[in-house]
């Protein structure tokens, strides 16, 4: 019967991230991240292998978090719904997840591509982005009858592109955001999805 974990990966991986948004990625030592989880840094290396392994981790779980309700709300029958939903769904993340939110706009998926070692975890990351990309094409479809690009580029532009752009300088500076946003934004991804000719 396998011991069980008495250092949460979550934990771990919350103390990281914490102090990269605090003190900035060149503090998140691995010491620093075991003195901040109180997990030993044996512990630390054995589960995660190296600092860029867990800096990676740490990416994904955020990318996964913000994915899976950005998925769920594409699930709604009616195009214009599950669109104005997924939109909304980012906005949900931003606040359940704030430190999160913040992470995702402080690094690039390229970046820790190069950083990653070759094998499962560059391949993960590679491949992060694929179901959304595809849920993106498939409610273009649904939305206007085509997967033509400029139909593609209209939905992106409308579940992610004005939803992350009206969240991102709130994100960055740590401060929460506005009451107001959510109806804004709605307002917003409506005008955007009832142009014409998409």
């Amino acid at each position: 019967m396998p011991r069980p974990q008495i250092h949460l990966t979550d934990t771990m991986l919350d103390a990281a991230r914490d102090l990269i948004l605090g003190d900035g990625s060149p503090r998140a030592t691995m010491e620093a991240i075991a003195g901040a989880s109180g997990a030993p840094t044996g512990s630390i290396y054995h589960r995660f292998g190296s600092r860029d392994e867990l800096i990676a981790k740490l990416w994904m779980r955020a990318v996964y978090r913000s994915q899976a309700s950005f998925l769920t709300a594409l699930e709604e029958e009616d195009p214009q719904e599950a669109a104005l939903a997924a939109a909304m769904s980012i906005i949900d993340f931003c606040e359940e997840y704030p430190a999160d939110a913040h992470l995702l706009v402080s690094f690039r998926r390229e970046d820790l591509i190069r950083s990653a070692p070759e094998g499962p975890l560059a391949d993960e990351l590679a491949g992060l982005n694929r179901p959304v990309a595809h849920a993106v094409v498939d409610l273009a479809r649904r939305l206007y009858g085509t997967r033509r690009r400029a139909a593609v580029d209209r939905t992106l532009m409308a579940v992610f592109d004005l939803p992350y752009g009206a969240v991102r300088r709130y994100l960055i500076m740590g401060a929460k955001l506005p009451v107001g946003l959510r109806d804004d934004l709605a307002r917003a991804v409506r005008a955007v999805l009832e142009q014409p000719d998409a």
